[in-house]
């Protein structure tokens, strides 16, 4: 009965709605790291960068796709990984890296970032100059946000509520021995108690980190530029594709005579066998003399 108590007071703890926690509240248990992230979003707003409103701890998403020539990509994804490096882990991680095709081909790369809302900005904002210098633009940039106040208010609520029940655990099981049973049923309890606890904890770094931070994901590509626009668009697409068009149709030729040269070659040695040794139609025998 002592235990039941003791893991029920707990539980009505950890169900608690987290409403009742003031803003004043919410504002004190936010880590020095997010407040230092919103004042940077905010100092650095004329770089793109959205400022985040007091109180609100938000994670924000950046992709930005660069158009560059197939030989400019490597060395602009390159510049970009370097500037990370250089910045230190503190300020600037490479989360991933790829890119696929080669020089003078179409090549696609996508660089990962996590990094501080003050560098990301400071990247972001000279983005367009890194692309014309390369010959290439910036052809795309996304931004999308997610709240996570709600989260980790009711996260952090939910992880004091276990760690209070898990200190009455522990102090059962050092204050009052009883039965092998009993303090085998206490003991399993606080194991299940601590891996919560240990899987909050997780929860929350990462989400704390999510504000924190921004990640920034950078893809090169040296497709086919955007399709011409205005009134005369059709035309000069046409002879934009004049190019492509006949190189299809050579193709196409190409593979016909492949698949029928050896067909044409066998019928014609059989249709010339056949006149070869069979007498030709219509033809009269010669007639003898008299």
């Amino acid at each position: 009965m002592v235990i039941m108590s003791v893991v029920l007071a707990g539980c009505s703890r950890m169900n608690a709605p987290a409403e009742n926690y003031s803003d004043a509240t919410v504002m004190m248990e936010a880590p020095p790291s997010v407040a230092k992230a919103a004042r940077s979003s905010e100092t650095s707003a004329t770089q793109n960068a959205p400022s985040t409103p007091a109180g609100l701890m938000i994670a924000y998403d950046y992709v930005d796709t660069i158009w560059a020539p197939s030989g400019r990509i490597k060395a602009l994804m390159d510049a970009h990984q370097k500037a990370c490096a250089t910045a230190g882990p503190a300020a600037c991680q490479v989360i991933a890296s790829s890119r696929s095709g080669a020089d003078g081909g179409v090549t696609t790369a996508v660089l990962s970032l996590r990094a501080s809302p003050a560098w990301i900005a400071k990247l972001r904002g000279g983005l367009d100059t890194d692309a014309k210098a390369a010959g290439g633009r910036v052809t795309d940039s996304q931004v999308t946000s997610e709240d996570l106040t709600r989260s980790i208010v009711d996260g952090e609520a939910r992880l004091r509520a276990q760690t209070a029940l898990r200190d009455r655990l522990q102090k059962l099981l050092a204050e009052r021995p009883g039965k092998l049973a009993e303090l085998l049923e206490v003991e399993r309890e606080l194991a299940r108690v601590q891996g919560e606890i240990d899987s909050a904890q997780s929860t929350l770094a990462v989400m704390k980190t999510r504000v924190a931070t921004s990640a920034l994901t950078l893809r090169y590509e040296s497709g086919a530029v955007t399709r011409p626009t205005g009134a005369w668009a059709p035309l000069a697409q046409a002879f934009a594709d004049v190019g492509a068009i006949l190189a299809r149709s050579l193709a196409g030729l190409v593979l016909v005579i492949a698949w029928a040269a050896p067909w044409v070659l066998v019928f014609g040695l059989l249709i010339w066998a056949l006149r070869k040794r069979l007498p030709r139609l219509g033809r009269k025998p010669p007639k003898t003399p008299e």
